[in-house]
This record gives C-alpha cells, structure tokens and sequence, in this order.
C-alpha cells in the first residue's frame, strides 16, 4: 500500500482490518483511518461501514463524526449516491461555515451532480484566497481533465508547478497530458525531471525510451530500452522496443559485433517468453524472426 507519513500497511494487515471492521464500532473507525491515511480508494467499503457508524448514534462517535462525514460524503459523492453526499456536506456545511476542506468537498459534490461550471468557480474561489492549496489546485486540474479541457488543465499543471517544483505526480500528469496532446518534446522534458527524482522507475525509463524513440534520438532510446531490460529481463515491452530500435540502427550497426550481440540477446529473450505452442507465441516468433535485418 502506498505509504503516509513515512509509515506502510504490512501485507495482510489491510485485509485483516477490513475483515474486523464489521464486529464494532472502533473497529470501522480503525479501518476508515487507514483507508484515510494510506489513500485507499473503495468508496463502497467506505459507504458500508461509514454509513453504518452515522446511522448510529454519533454521540458515540465524538470528534471523529465529522471526520466520517467527510469521508463518507467523499464516497457517496464517487458512487452518486446524492441523498448521502447532500446529506454530509449539509451538516459539514453547518458546522463548519467558510472552511475550506468543506468548500473542497462542496466542489466535489458539484461535480457528482454534473453542476461542472459551478464547481469549477468554486475551486477558484477557493485558489483566490489560499492559492497555495495543492488539493483545491490538484481538483482543479482532475475537473478540467475530466471534462477534456486538456489545455486549460495543462496551463493549470504549469502553475502549480511552478510553485511545487518537485511534485512527482504533478510532472508525470502534465507529461501524460503532453504525450496525449501530440507534443512529445515537452513529455520528453517532464519525463526527465521524473528520472531525475527517480531513477529506477521502470514506467518512467520504458516511457521515455519511447519518446526518445517517437523523436529519432534511436541511440538514445536503445540505452534506456537497454536500461529497463536491465532492471526487468522479461519485460515484454522493454524488448519489443529495444528489437524496434536495434533495427532502426541496423544500418548504422553493420559490422559492430557488440550490436550483433545486443541484438541476439534480445531475440533470444523474446523466443524464451513466448516458447509455447499456442497461436499467440507462434505468431510473436515469427514476428520476432521474420525479415530482419542483418547487423
């Protein structure tokens, strides 16, 4: 599970609380926490044992109704349940006047009902008096992706960017938005600032291979195809790309024999991981060998 704080859920020890959480009420609290803490997303286990603590007596429940009400709201909202979803942001609302993880939740809520422009010109709002909310901008961007503004989303990215350089999600959404809009010198920059926080990411080496590739630095995308084959000899997508790239430089590459070499390697992983006798790896070995080029 994804960690918070520094701290991760032991394998089995999600699932051991999710299978305690109906035996009591404390028990539902210390699940909805981890979910809370550790960013699970199930807003149907959410909706199950949260919707049975509120309809309990919330006096029970103290300070972490509200809390609950939230989580619950955020659920309901996911699931368009609109009876619960109103019903949270109502008290939350009372409660709480002008705060701004309701007014959060209020544009949330906004979207699930399909009010689009009013959610938008709430998030906004909140930006105008706390411009440093990374959760109101994050909703923002999600908002405007959602409804295929990738532009104005983009514009969006760039300006939280440049008041939170190093959010990792950040670069690899704008990336993604990049690459999804054709402008792939831009994704290749968004992918660098990516390896340069993480270098061993696969998904990241594998992704900028790709781009290097797509824009016709082959040298270039055959080290990093040979990178992630490094760290992952069996991944499919890793070889199939370096097979690509070694013969778009078999030109370039006649006579080297340690190219020769790079090249047999490759083949020979390919055949290993479809050695089978099914049509799917009959037909990928004949791919694989079919007409290439010497080296």
């Amino acid at each position: 599970m994804p960690p918070h704080g520094g701290s991760y859920l032991e394998p089995g020890e999600y699932e051991a609380l999710v299978a305690k959480a109906p035996t009591s009420s404390g028990a539902a609290l210390e699940l909805l926490l981890a979910m809370r803490q550790h960013k699970i997303r199930q807003p149907e286990l959410v909706m199950m044992h949260g919707g049975r603590l509120l309809n309990g007596s919330h006096r029970k429940l103290g300070n972490d109704v509200w809390t609950v009400l939230e989580q619950v709201g955020m659920a309901a909202a996911d699931l368009g349940l609109d009876g619960w979803r109103d019903y949270c942001l109502q008290k939350l609302s009372h409660q709480f006047p002008g705060s701004v993880r309701v007014e959060r939740l209020k544009g949330i809520c906004q979207e699930s009902d399909g009010k689009f422009a009013e959610a938008k010109k709430t998030y906004f709002g909140i930006l105008t008096d706390k411009p440093e909310d990374t959760a109101a901008q994050k909703r923002l961007i999600s908002h405007l992706k959602s409804r295929g503004k990738n532009s104005e989303a983009i514009e969006e990215i760039n300006r939280y960017l440049d008041q939170f350089s190093t959010d990792v999600e950040a670069w690899h959404e704008l990336g993604e938005l990049y690459i999804e809009c054709g402008s792939l010198q831009r994704a290749i920059f968004c992918f660098e600032e990516l390896l340069v926080q993480n270098k061993r990411s696969l998904y990241n080496i594998l992704t900028y291979a790709e781009l290097m590739y797509s824009t016709g630095d082959f040298d270039t995308s055959r080290k990093y195809y040979c990178m992630a084959c490094y760290l992952d000899g069996t991944c499919l997508r890793a070889l199939w790309g370096l097979l690509a790239v070694n013969m778009a430089l078999a030109a370039k590459d006649k006579g080297n024999d340690k190219m020769a070499q790079l090249q047999t390697f490759t083949i020979d992983r390919l055949k290993k991981t479809y050695a089978g006798k099914s049509e799917h790896s009959k037909a990928a070995i004949s791919l694989i060998t079919k007409g290439l080029p010497e080296v």
